[in-house]
C-alpha cells in the first residue's frame, strides 16, 4: 500500500492521523481473523468433535472476506488522494466496525449463540471504537454490541427454530449438548450471558475510553507544545537571517574602510599594526555573520517558505548596495539597471539567492572588471 502524504494530512489531529493510518492494518487483521476464523472451526469440527452449522459459519466467514475486499480497495483509493478529509476517515472508520460488529453477532449465531463462549468476541470491536473516538460514539457502539447479544439470546430463547445447536459428537457416535441439554432455552441460563455481556462491552468502553481520553490530552498538549516550538523556531530564524543582512553591509564597509587606511600607512607606521588587527577581527566577524547565514538558510530548507508578492527590483538594488563596498576594493564597477518586477515568491530565499549571484559575480571578475 503506498505511504500516505504526510503534507495532506497536516490538518488532522494526532488521532485521526492515526486512525487513517490503521485504516490499512484494520483489513490486514481482518484478513488474518477470517483465517484464523476457519481454522479454529475446523479444529473444532475435527479435533474436538464438536457440531455446529457450518455452512452457515462459512458463509458468513466468506462475507467478511468480501467486505474486506471492499475496505481495502477503499483504504487503497483514499491514500492515493492528494487531499484527505477527515469525513471520509471517520466514514470508512464507522462502516468497519459496524461491518464487523454484524459479522461477530452473525458468526456467535451459527455456531451456538448463547451457549458459546465466543460471544467474547463482541468486546474486540469495542477496544477499537473506544480508542479511535469520542466516548459518547464508543458507548453508541456498545448499545448496538448489547442489542446484539440480547437479540441473539432472546431470539433464539423465544425462537428455538432459529437456535444453531451446539453439539459433540461422543465415542460411540451420538450427538450430546456441548453445554447443557436446552440451555438457550432456559431463561435464567440466557439473562445470566446477555446481563454479563452487556456489562463486559460497557465496561470495556468505560475503562477504554478512560485511558484514551487521558492520552488524547497528553496528544493534544504534545501537538501545541510541537507547533509552539514550530513557530518559535521560524521566528528565530526569520530573525538571525534579517540580523545577518542587517550586520554584513556595515561590517563590509567597515572593513573596507579599514583596508583603504592600510594601504594609505607606511608598513612602519605607528598604529598600522593596530588597523591590520582590526582588518582580521572584521573578516572573522564577516566569517561569522556568513556562518549565521548558511544556518539560517539550513533551517528556512526543512520549514515551507511562504509565498508572496515580491518586487524582484528592490531585491537587487538591496543587494548591490550590499556588496558595493566589497566592489570598490576589488576596483570593479558594479552597476545597477533594474526595471519594476513584481512576483510571487519566497522573499528570503529570493534575497539569499540574489545576494550569492553578486557575490560570487564580484569574487570571481577580476581586478578592473565591471559587474
Amino acid at each position: 500500500m503506498p505511504a500516505p502524504d504526510r503534507e495532506a494530512r497536516h490538518d488532522l489531529t494526532l488521532t485521526e492521523q492515526e486512525l487513517f493510518e490503521r485504516l490499512g492494518w484494520f483489513t490486514h487483521v481482518r484478513w488474518a481473523a477470517g483465517v484464523c476464523a476457519i481454522v479454529f472451526l475446523g479444529v473444532g469440527w475435527y479435533l474436538f468433535h464438536v457440531r455446529f452449522a457450518w455452512p452457515w459459519a462459512l458463509a458468513v466467514i466468506a462475507a467478511l472476506f468480501a467486505y474486506n475486499l471492499v475496505f481495502a480497495l477503499r483504504v487503497r483509493r483514499l491514500h492515493g488522494r492528494p487531499h484527505i478529509e477527515k469525513r471520509s476517515i471517520r466514514r470508512l472508520a464507522h462502516a468497519q466496525i459496524t461491518c464487523d460488529l454484524l459479522a461477530v453477532g452473525a458468526l456467535v449465531h451459527t455456531i451456538g449463540g448463547a451457549e458459546n463462549h465466543f460471544i467474547l468476541l463482541f468486546i474486540f470491536p469495542m477496544i477499537v471504537a473506544s480508542e479511535f473516538f469520542a466516548p459518547r460514539v464508543a458507548y453508541g457502539y456498545a448499545t448496538l454490541a448489547a442489542v446484539l447479544i440480547n437479540l441473539i439470546g432472546w431470539g433464539e430463547y423465544y425462537f428455538q427454530g432459529a437456535h444453531h445447536v451446539l453439539d459433540v459428537l461422543s465415542p460411540d457416535g451420538r450427538l450430546e449438548p456441548l453445554v447443557s441439554a436446552q440451555a438457550s432455552h432456559r431463561h435464567v441460563f440466557v439473562l445470566q450471558v446477555c446481563f454479563v455481556m452487556t456489562f463486559a462491552v460497557y465496561a470495556t468502553v468505560f475503562i477504554a475510553s478512560s485511558i484514551a481520553g487521558r492520552l488524547r490530552i497528553r496528544e493534544e498538549e504534545l501537538a501545541r507544545a510541537y507547533k509552539d516550538l514550530k513557530s518559535l523556531e521560524q521566528v528565530k530564524s526569520q530573525f538571525m537571517r534579517k540580523t545577518s543582512h542587517e550586520l554584513r553591509a556595515p561590517i563590509g564597509a567597515m572593513q573596507s574602510l579599514l583596508k583603504a587606511g592600510v594601504s594609505q600607512m607606511a608598513a612602519d607606521a605607528p598604529g598600522r599594526a593596530m588597523v591590520d588587527r582590526a582588518v582580521a577581527r572584521s573578516e572573522s566577524m564577516l566569517d561569522l555573520v556568513d556562518d549565521l547565514l548558511r544556518y539560517s538558510r539550513l533551517q528556512a530548507a526543512v520549514m515551507q517558505e511562504r509565498f508572496e508578492p515580491v518586487e524582484l527590483a528592490e531585491i537587487v538594488r538591496s543587494a548591490a548596495d550590499l556588496f558595493r563596498a566589497q566592489a570598490d576594493e576589488k576596483q570593479i564597477g558594479l552597476a545597477v539597471a533594474v526595471v519594476p518586477a513584481r512576483v510571487m515568491g519566497a522573499r528570503d530565499g529570493l534575497i539569499d539567492l540574489v545576494n550569492n549571484l553578486i557575490s560570487n559575480a564580484i569574487r570571481y571578475t577580476p581586478a578592473g572588471g565591471r559587474v
